[in-house]
């Protein structure tokens, strides 16, 4: 993180600031930088977490509606008992439910702690979820202006890399989940309402469904271009997820024709390759012929 004199500092979301600048460095290459800000997060970001934990009670009421559905890419499901015929669930979408109550839940507690409100009462989680996002959009510059402190957080066993460096807790093998703590504050906050907001988009269809190129960025050489989803409200507009440059107009044209060509000459080399009516010559033990 840059610090400056002032107090100032980069926006806690990094390279995925929203008011993020790039600029050349010594060697000619791309920097991306992120905003300069007192706050924890720039105003872009900030007014972006609001957002998103406002619409967290429509999409935590969908996804309930969806915990039914055979989609395959959304992991296992499991049938209740009873006599009564079996009604699938979803664990997928059953995880992010919980995480969606147990994320807003426990951000709630402490906000109303240094607000001075009253304690969370609601008859169901759907309840609860729903207050506890009004009250943390009502109340955003507490949540992204709170210091660290211990919260206890679960996680799926299969992700325990992505356990924070300080965190301490219980490994529960039998069920295949995390029990730890950690120190959370703004920064975690407004990242867990962004994730937890991204994830239900994802899980309900939602989120764009954007191209990656195979072609080489023109300014830093890296294939790493993206053509973004037109239907998410977005201008169509490629761009390079490694040094930014953004590609509009003649350029966007320009670099599409030079995609389709790339596309066509990996498709007729992958036709060259299994065409079964083309003769290939496997090659010698020593490397200096071969035979039909």
């Amino acid at each position: 993180m840059t610090n400056t004199d002032d107090g100032m500092h980069d926006c806690a979301r990094g390279e995925r600031c929203a008011a993020r600048k790039t600029i050349a460095g010594d060697g000619g290459e791309r920097i991306i930088v992120p905003a300069q800000t007192y706050r924890v997060f720039c105003d872009g970001d900030r007014d972006r977490v609001r957002v998103c934990v406002a619409e967290l009670p429509n999409r935590y009421t969908e996804l309930r509606t969806r915990i039914g559905d055979r989609r395959i890419v959304d992991g296992p499901r499991v049938s209740g008992g009873g006599r009564s015929a079996p009604v699938p669930i979803n664990l997928g979408v059953d995880a992010l439910l919980r995480q969606i109550e147990e994320i807003t839940l426990s951000w709630d507690e402490r906000v109303r702690v240094l607000a001075r409100l009253a304690d969370l009462t609601a008859p169901s989680h759907a309840h609860a979820v729903t207050a506890a996002c009004g009250m943390l959009t009502a109340h955003v510059d507490v949540l992204l202006g709170l210091d660290a402190d211990d919260m206890t957080r679960t996680m799926d066993l299969t992700r325990r890399e992505y356990l924070p460096d300080d965190a301490t807790g219980w490994v529960f093998p039998a069920g295949g989940w995390i029990l730890y703590y950690a120190a959370l504050g703004a920064a975690e906050a407004g990242r867990e309402v962004l994730n937890l907001h991204h994830r239900s988009l994802a899980m309900l269809g939602y989120a764009p469904q954007h191209h990656d190129l195979i072609v080489a960025c023109w300014e830093c050489g890296e294939r790493s271009l993206r053509r973004h989803d037109g239907t998410a409200g977005l201008a169509d507009h490629v761009e390079c997820l490694r040094c930014r440059e953004q590609y509009l107009g003649s350029r966007l044209r320009s670099l599409m024709v030079e995609e389709e060509q790339a596309q066509l000459r990996k498709a007729g080399r992958e036709r060259r390759r299994t065409d079964p009516g083309r003769v290939v010559l496997a090659g010698s033990r020593d490397g200096t012929g071969g035979r039909a």
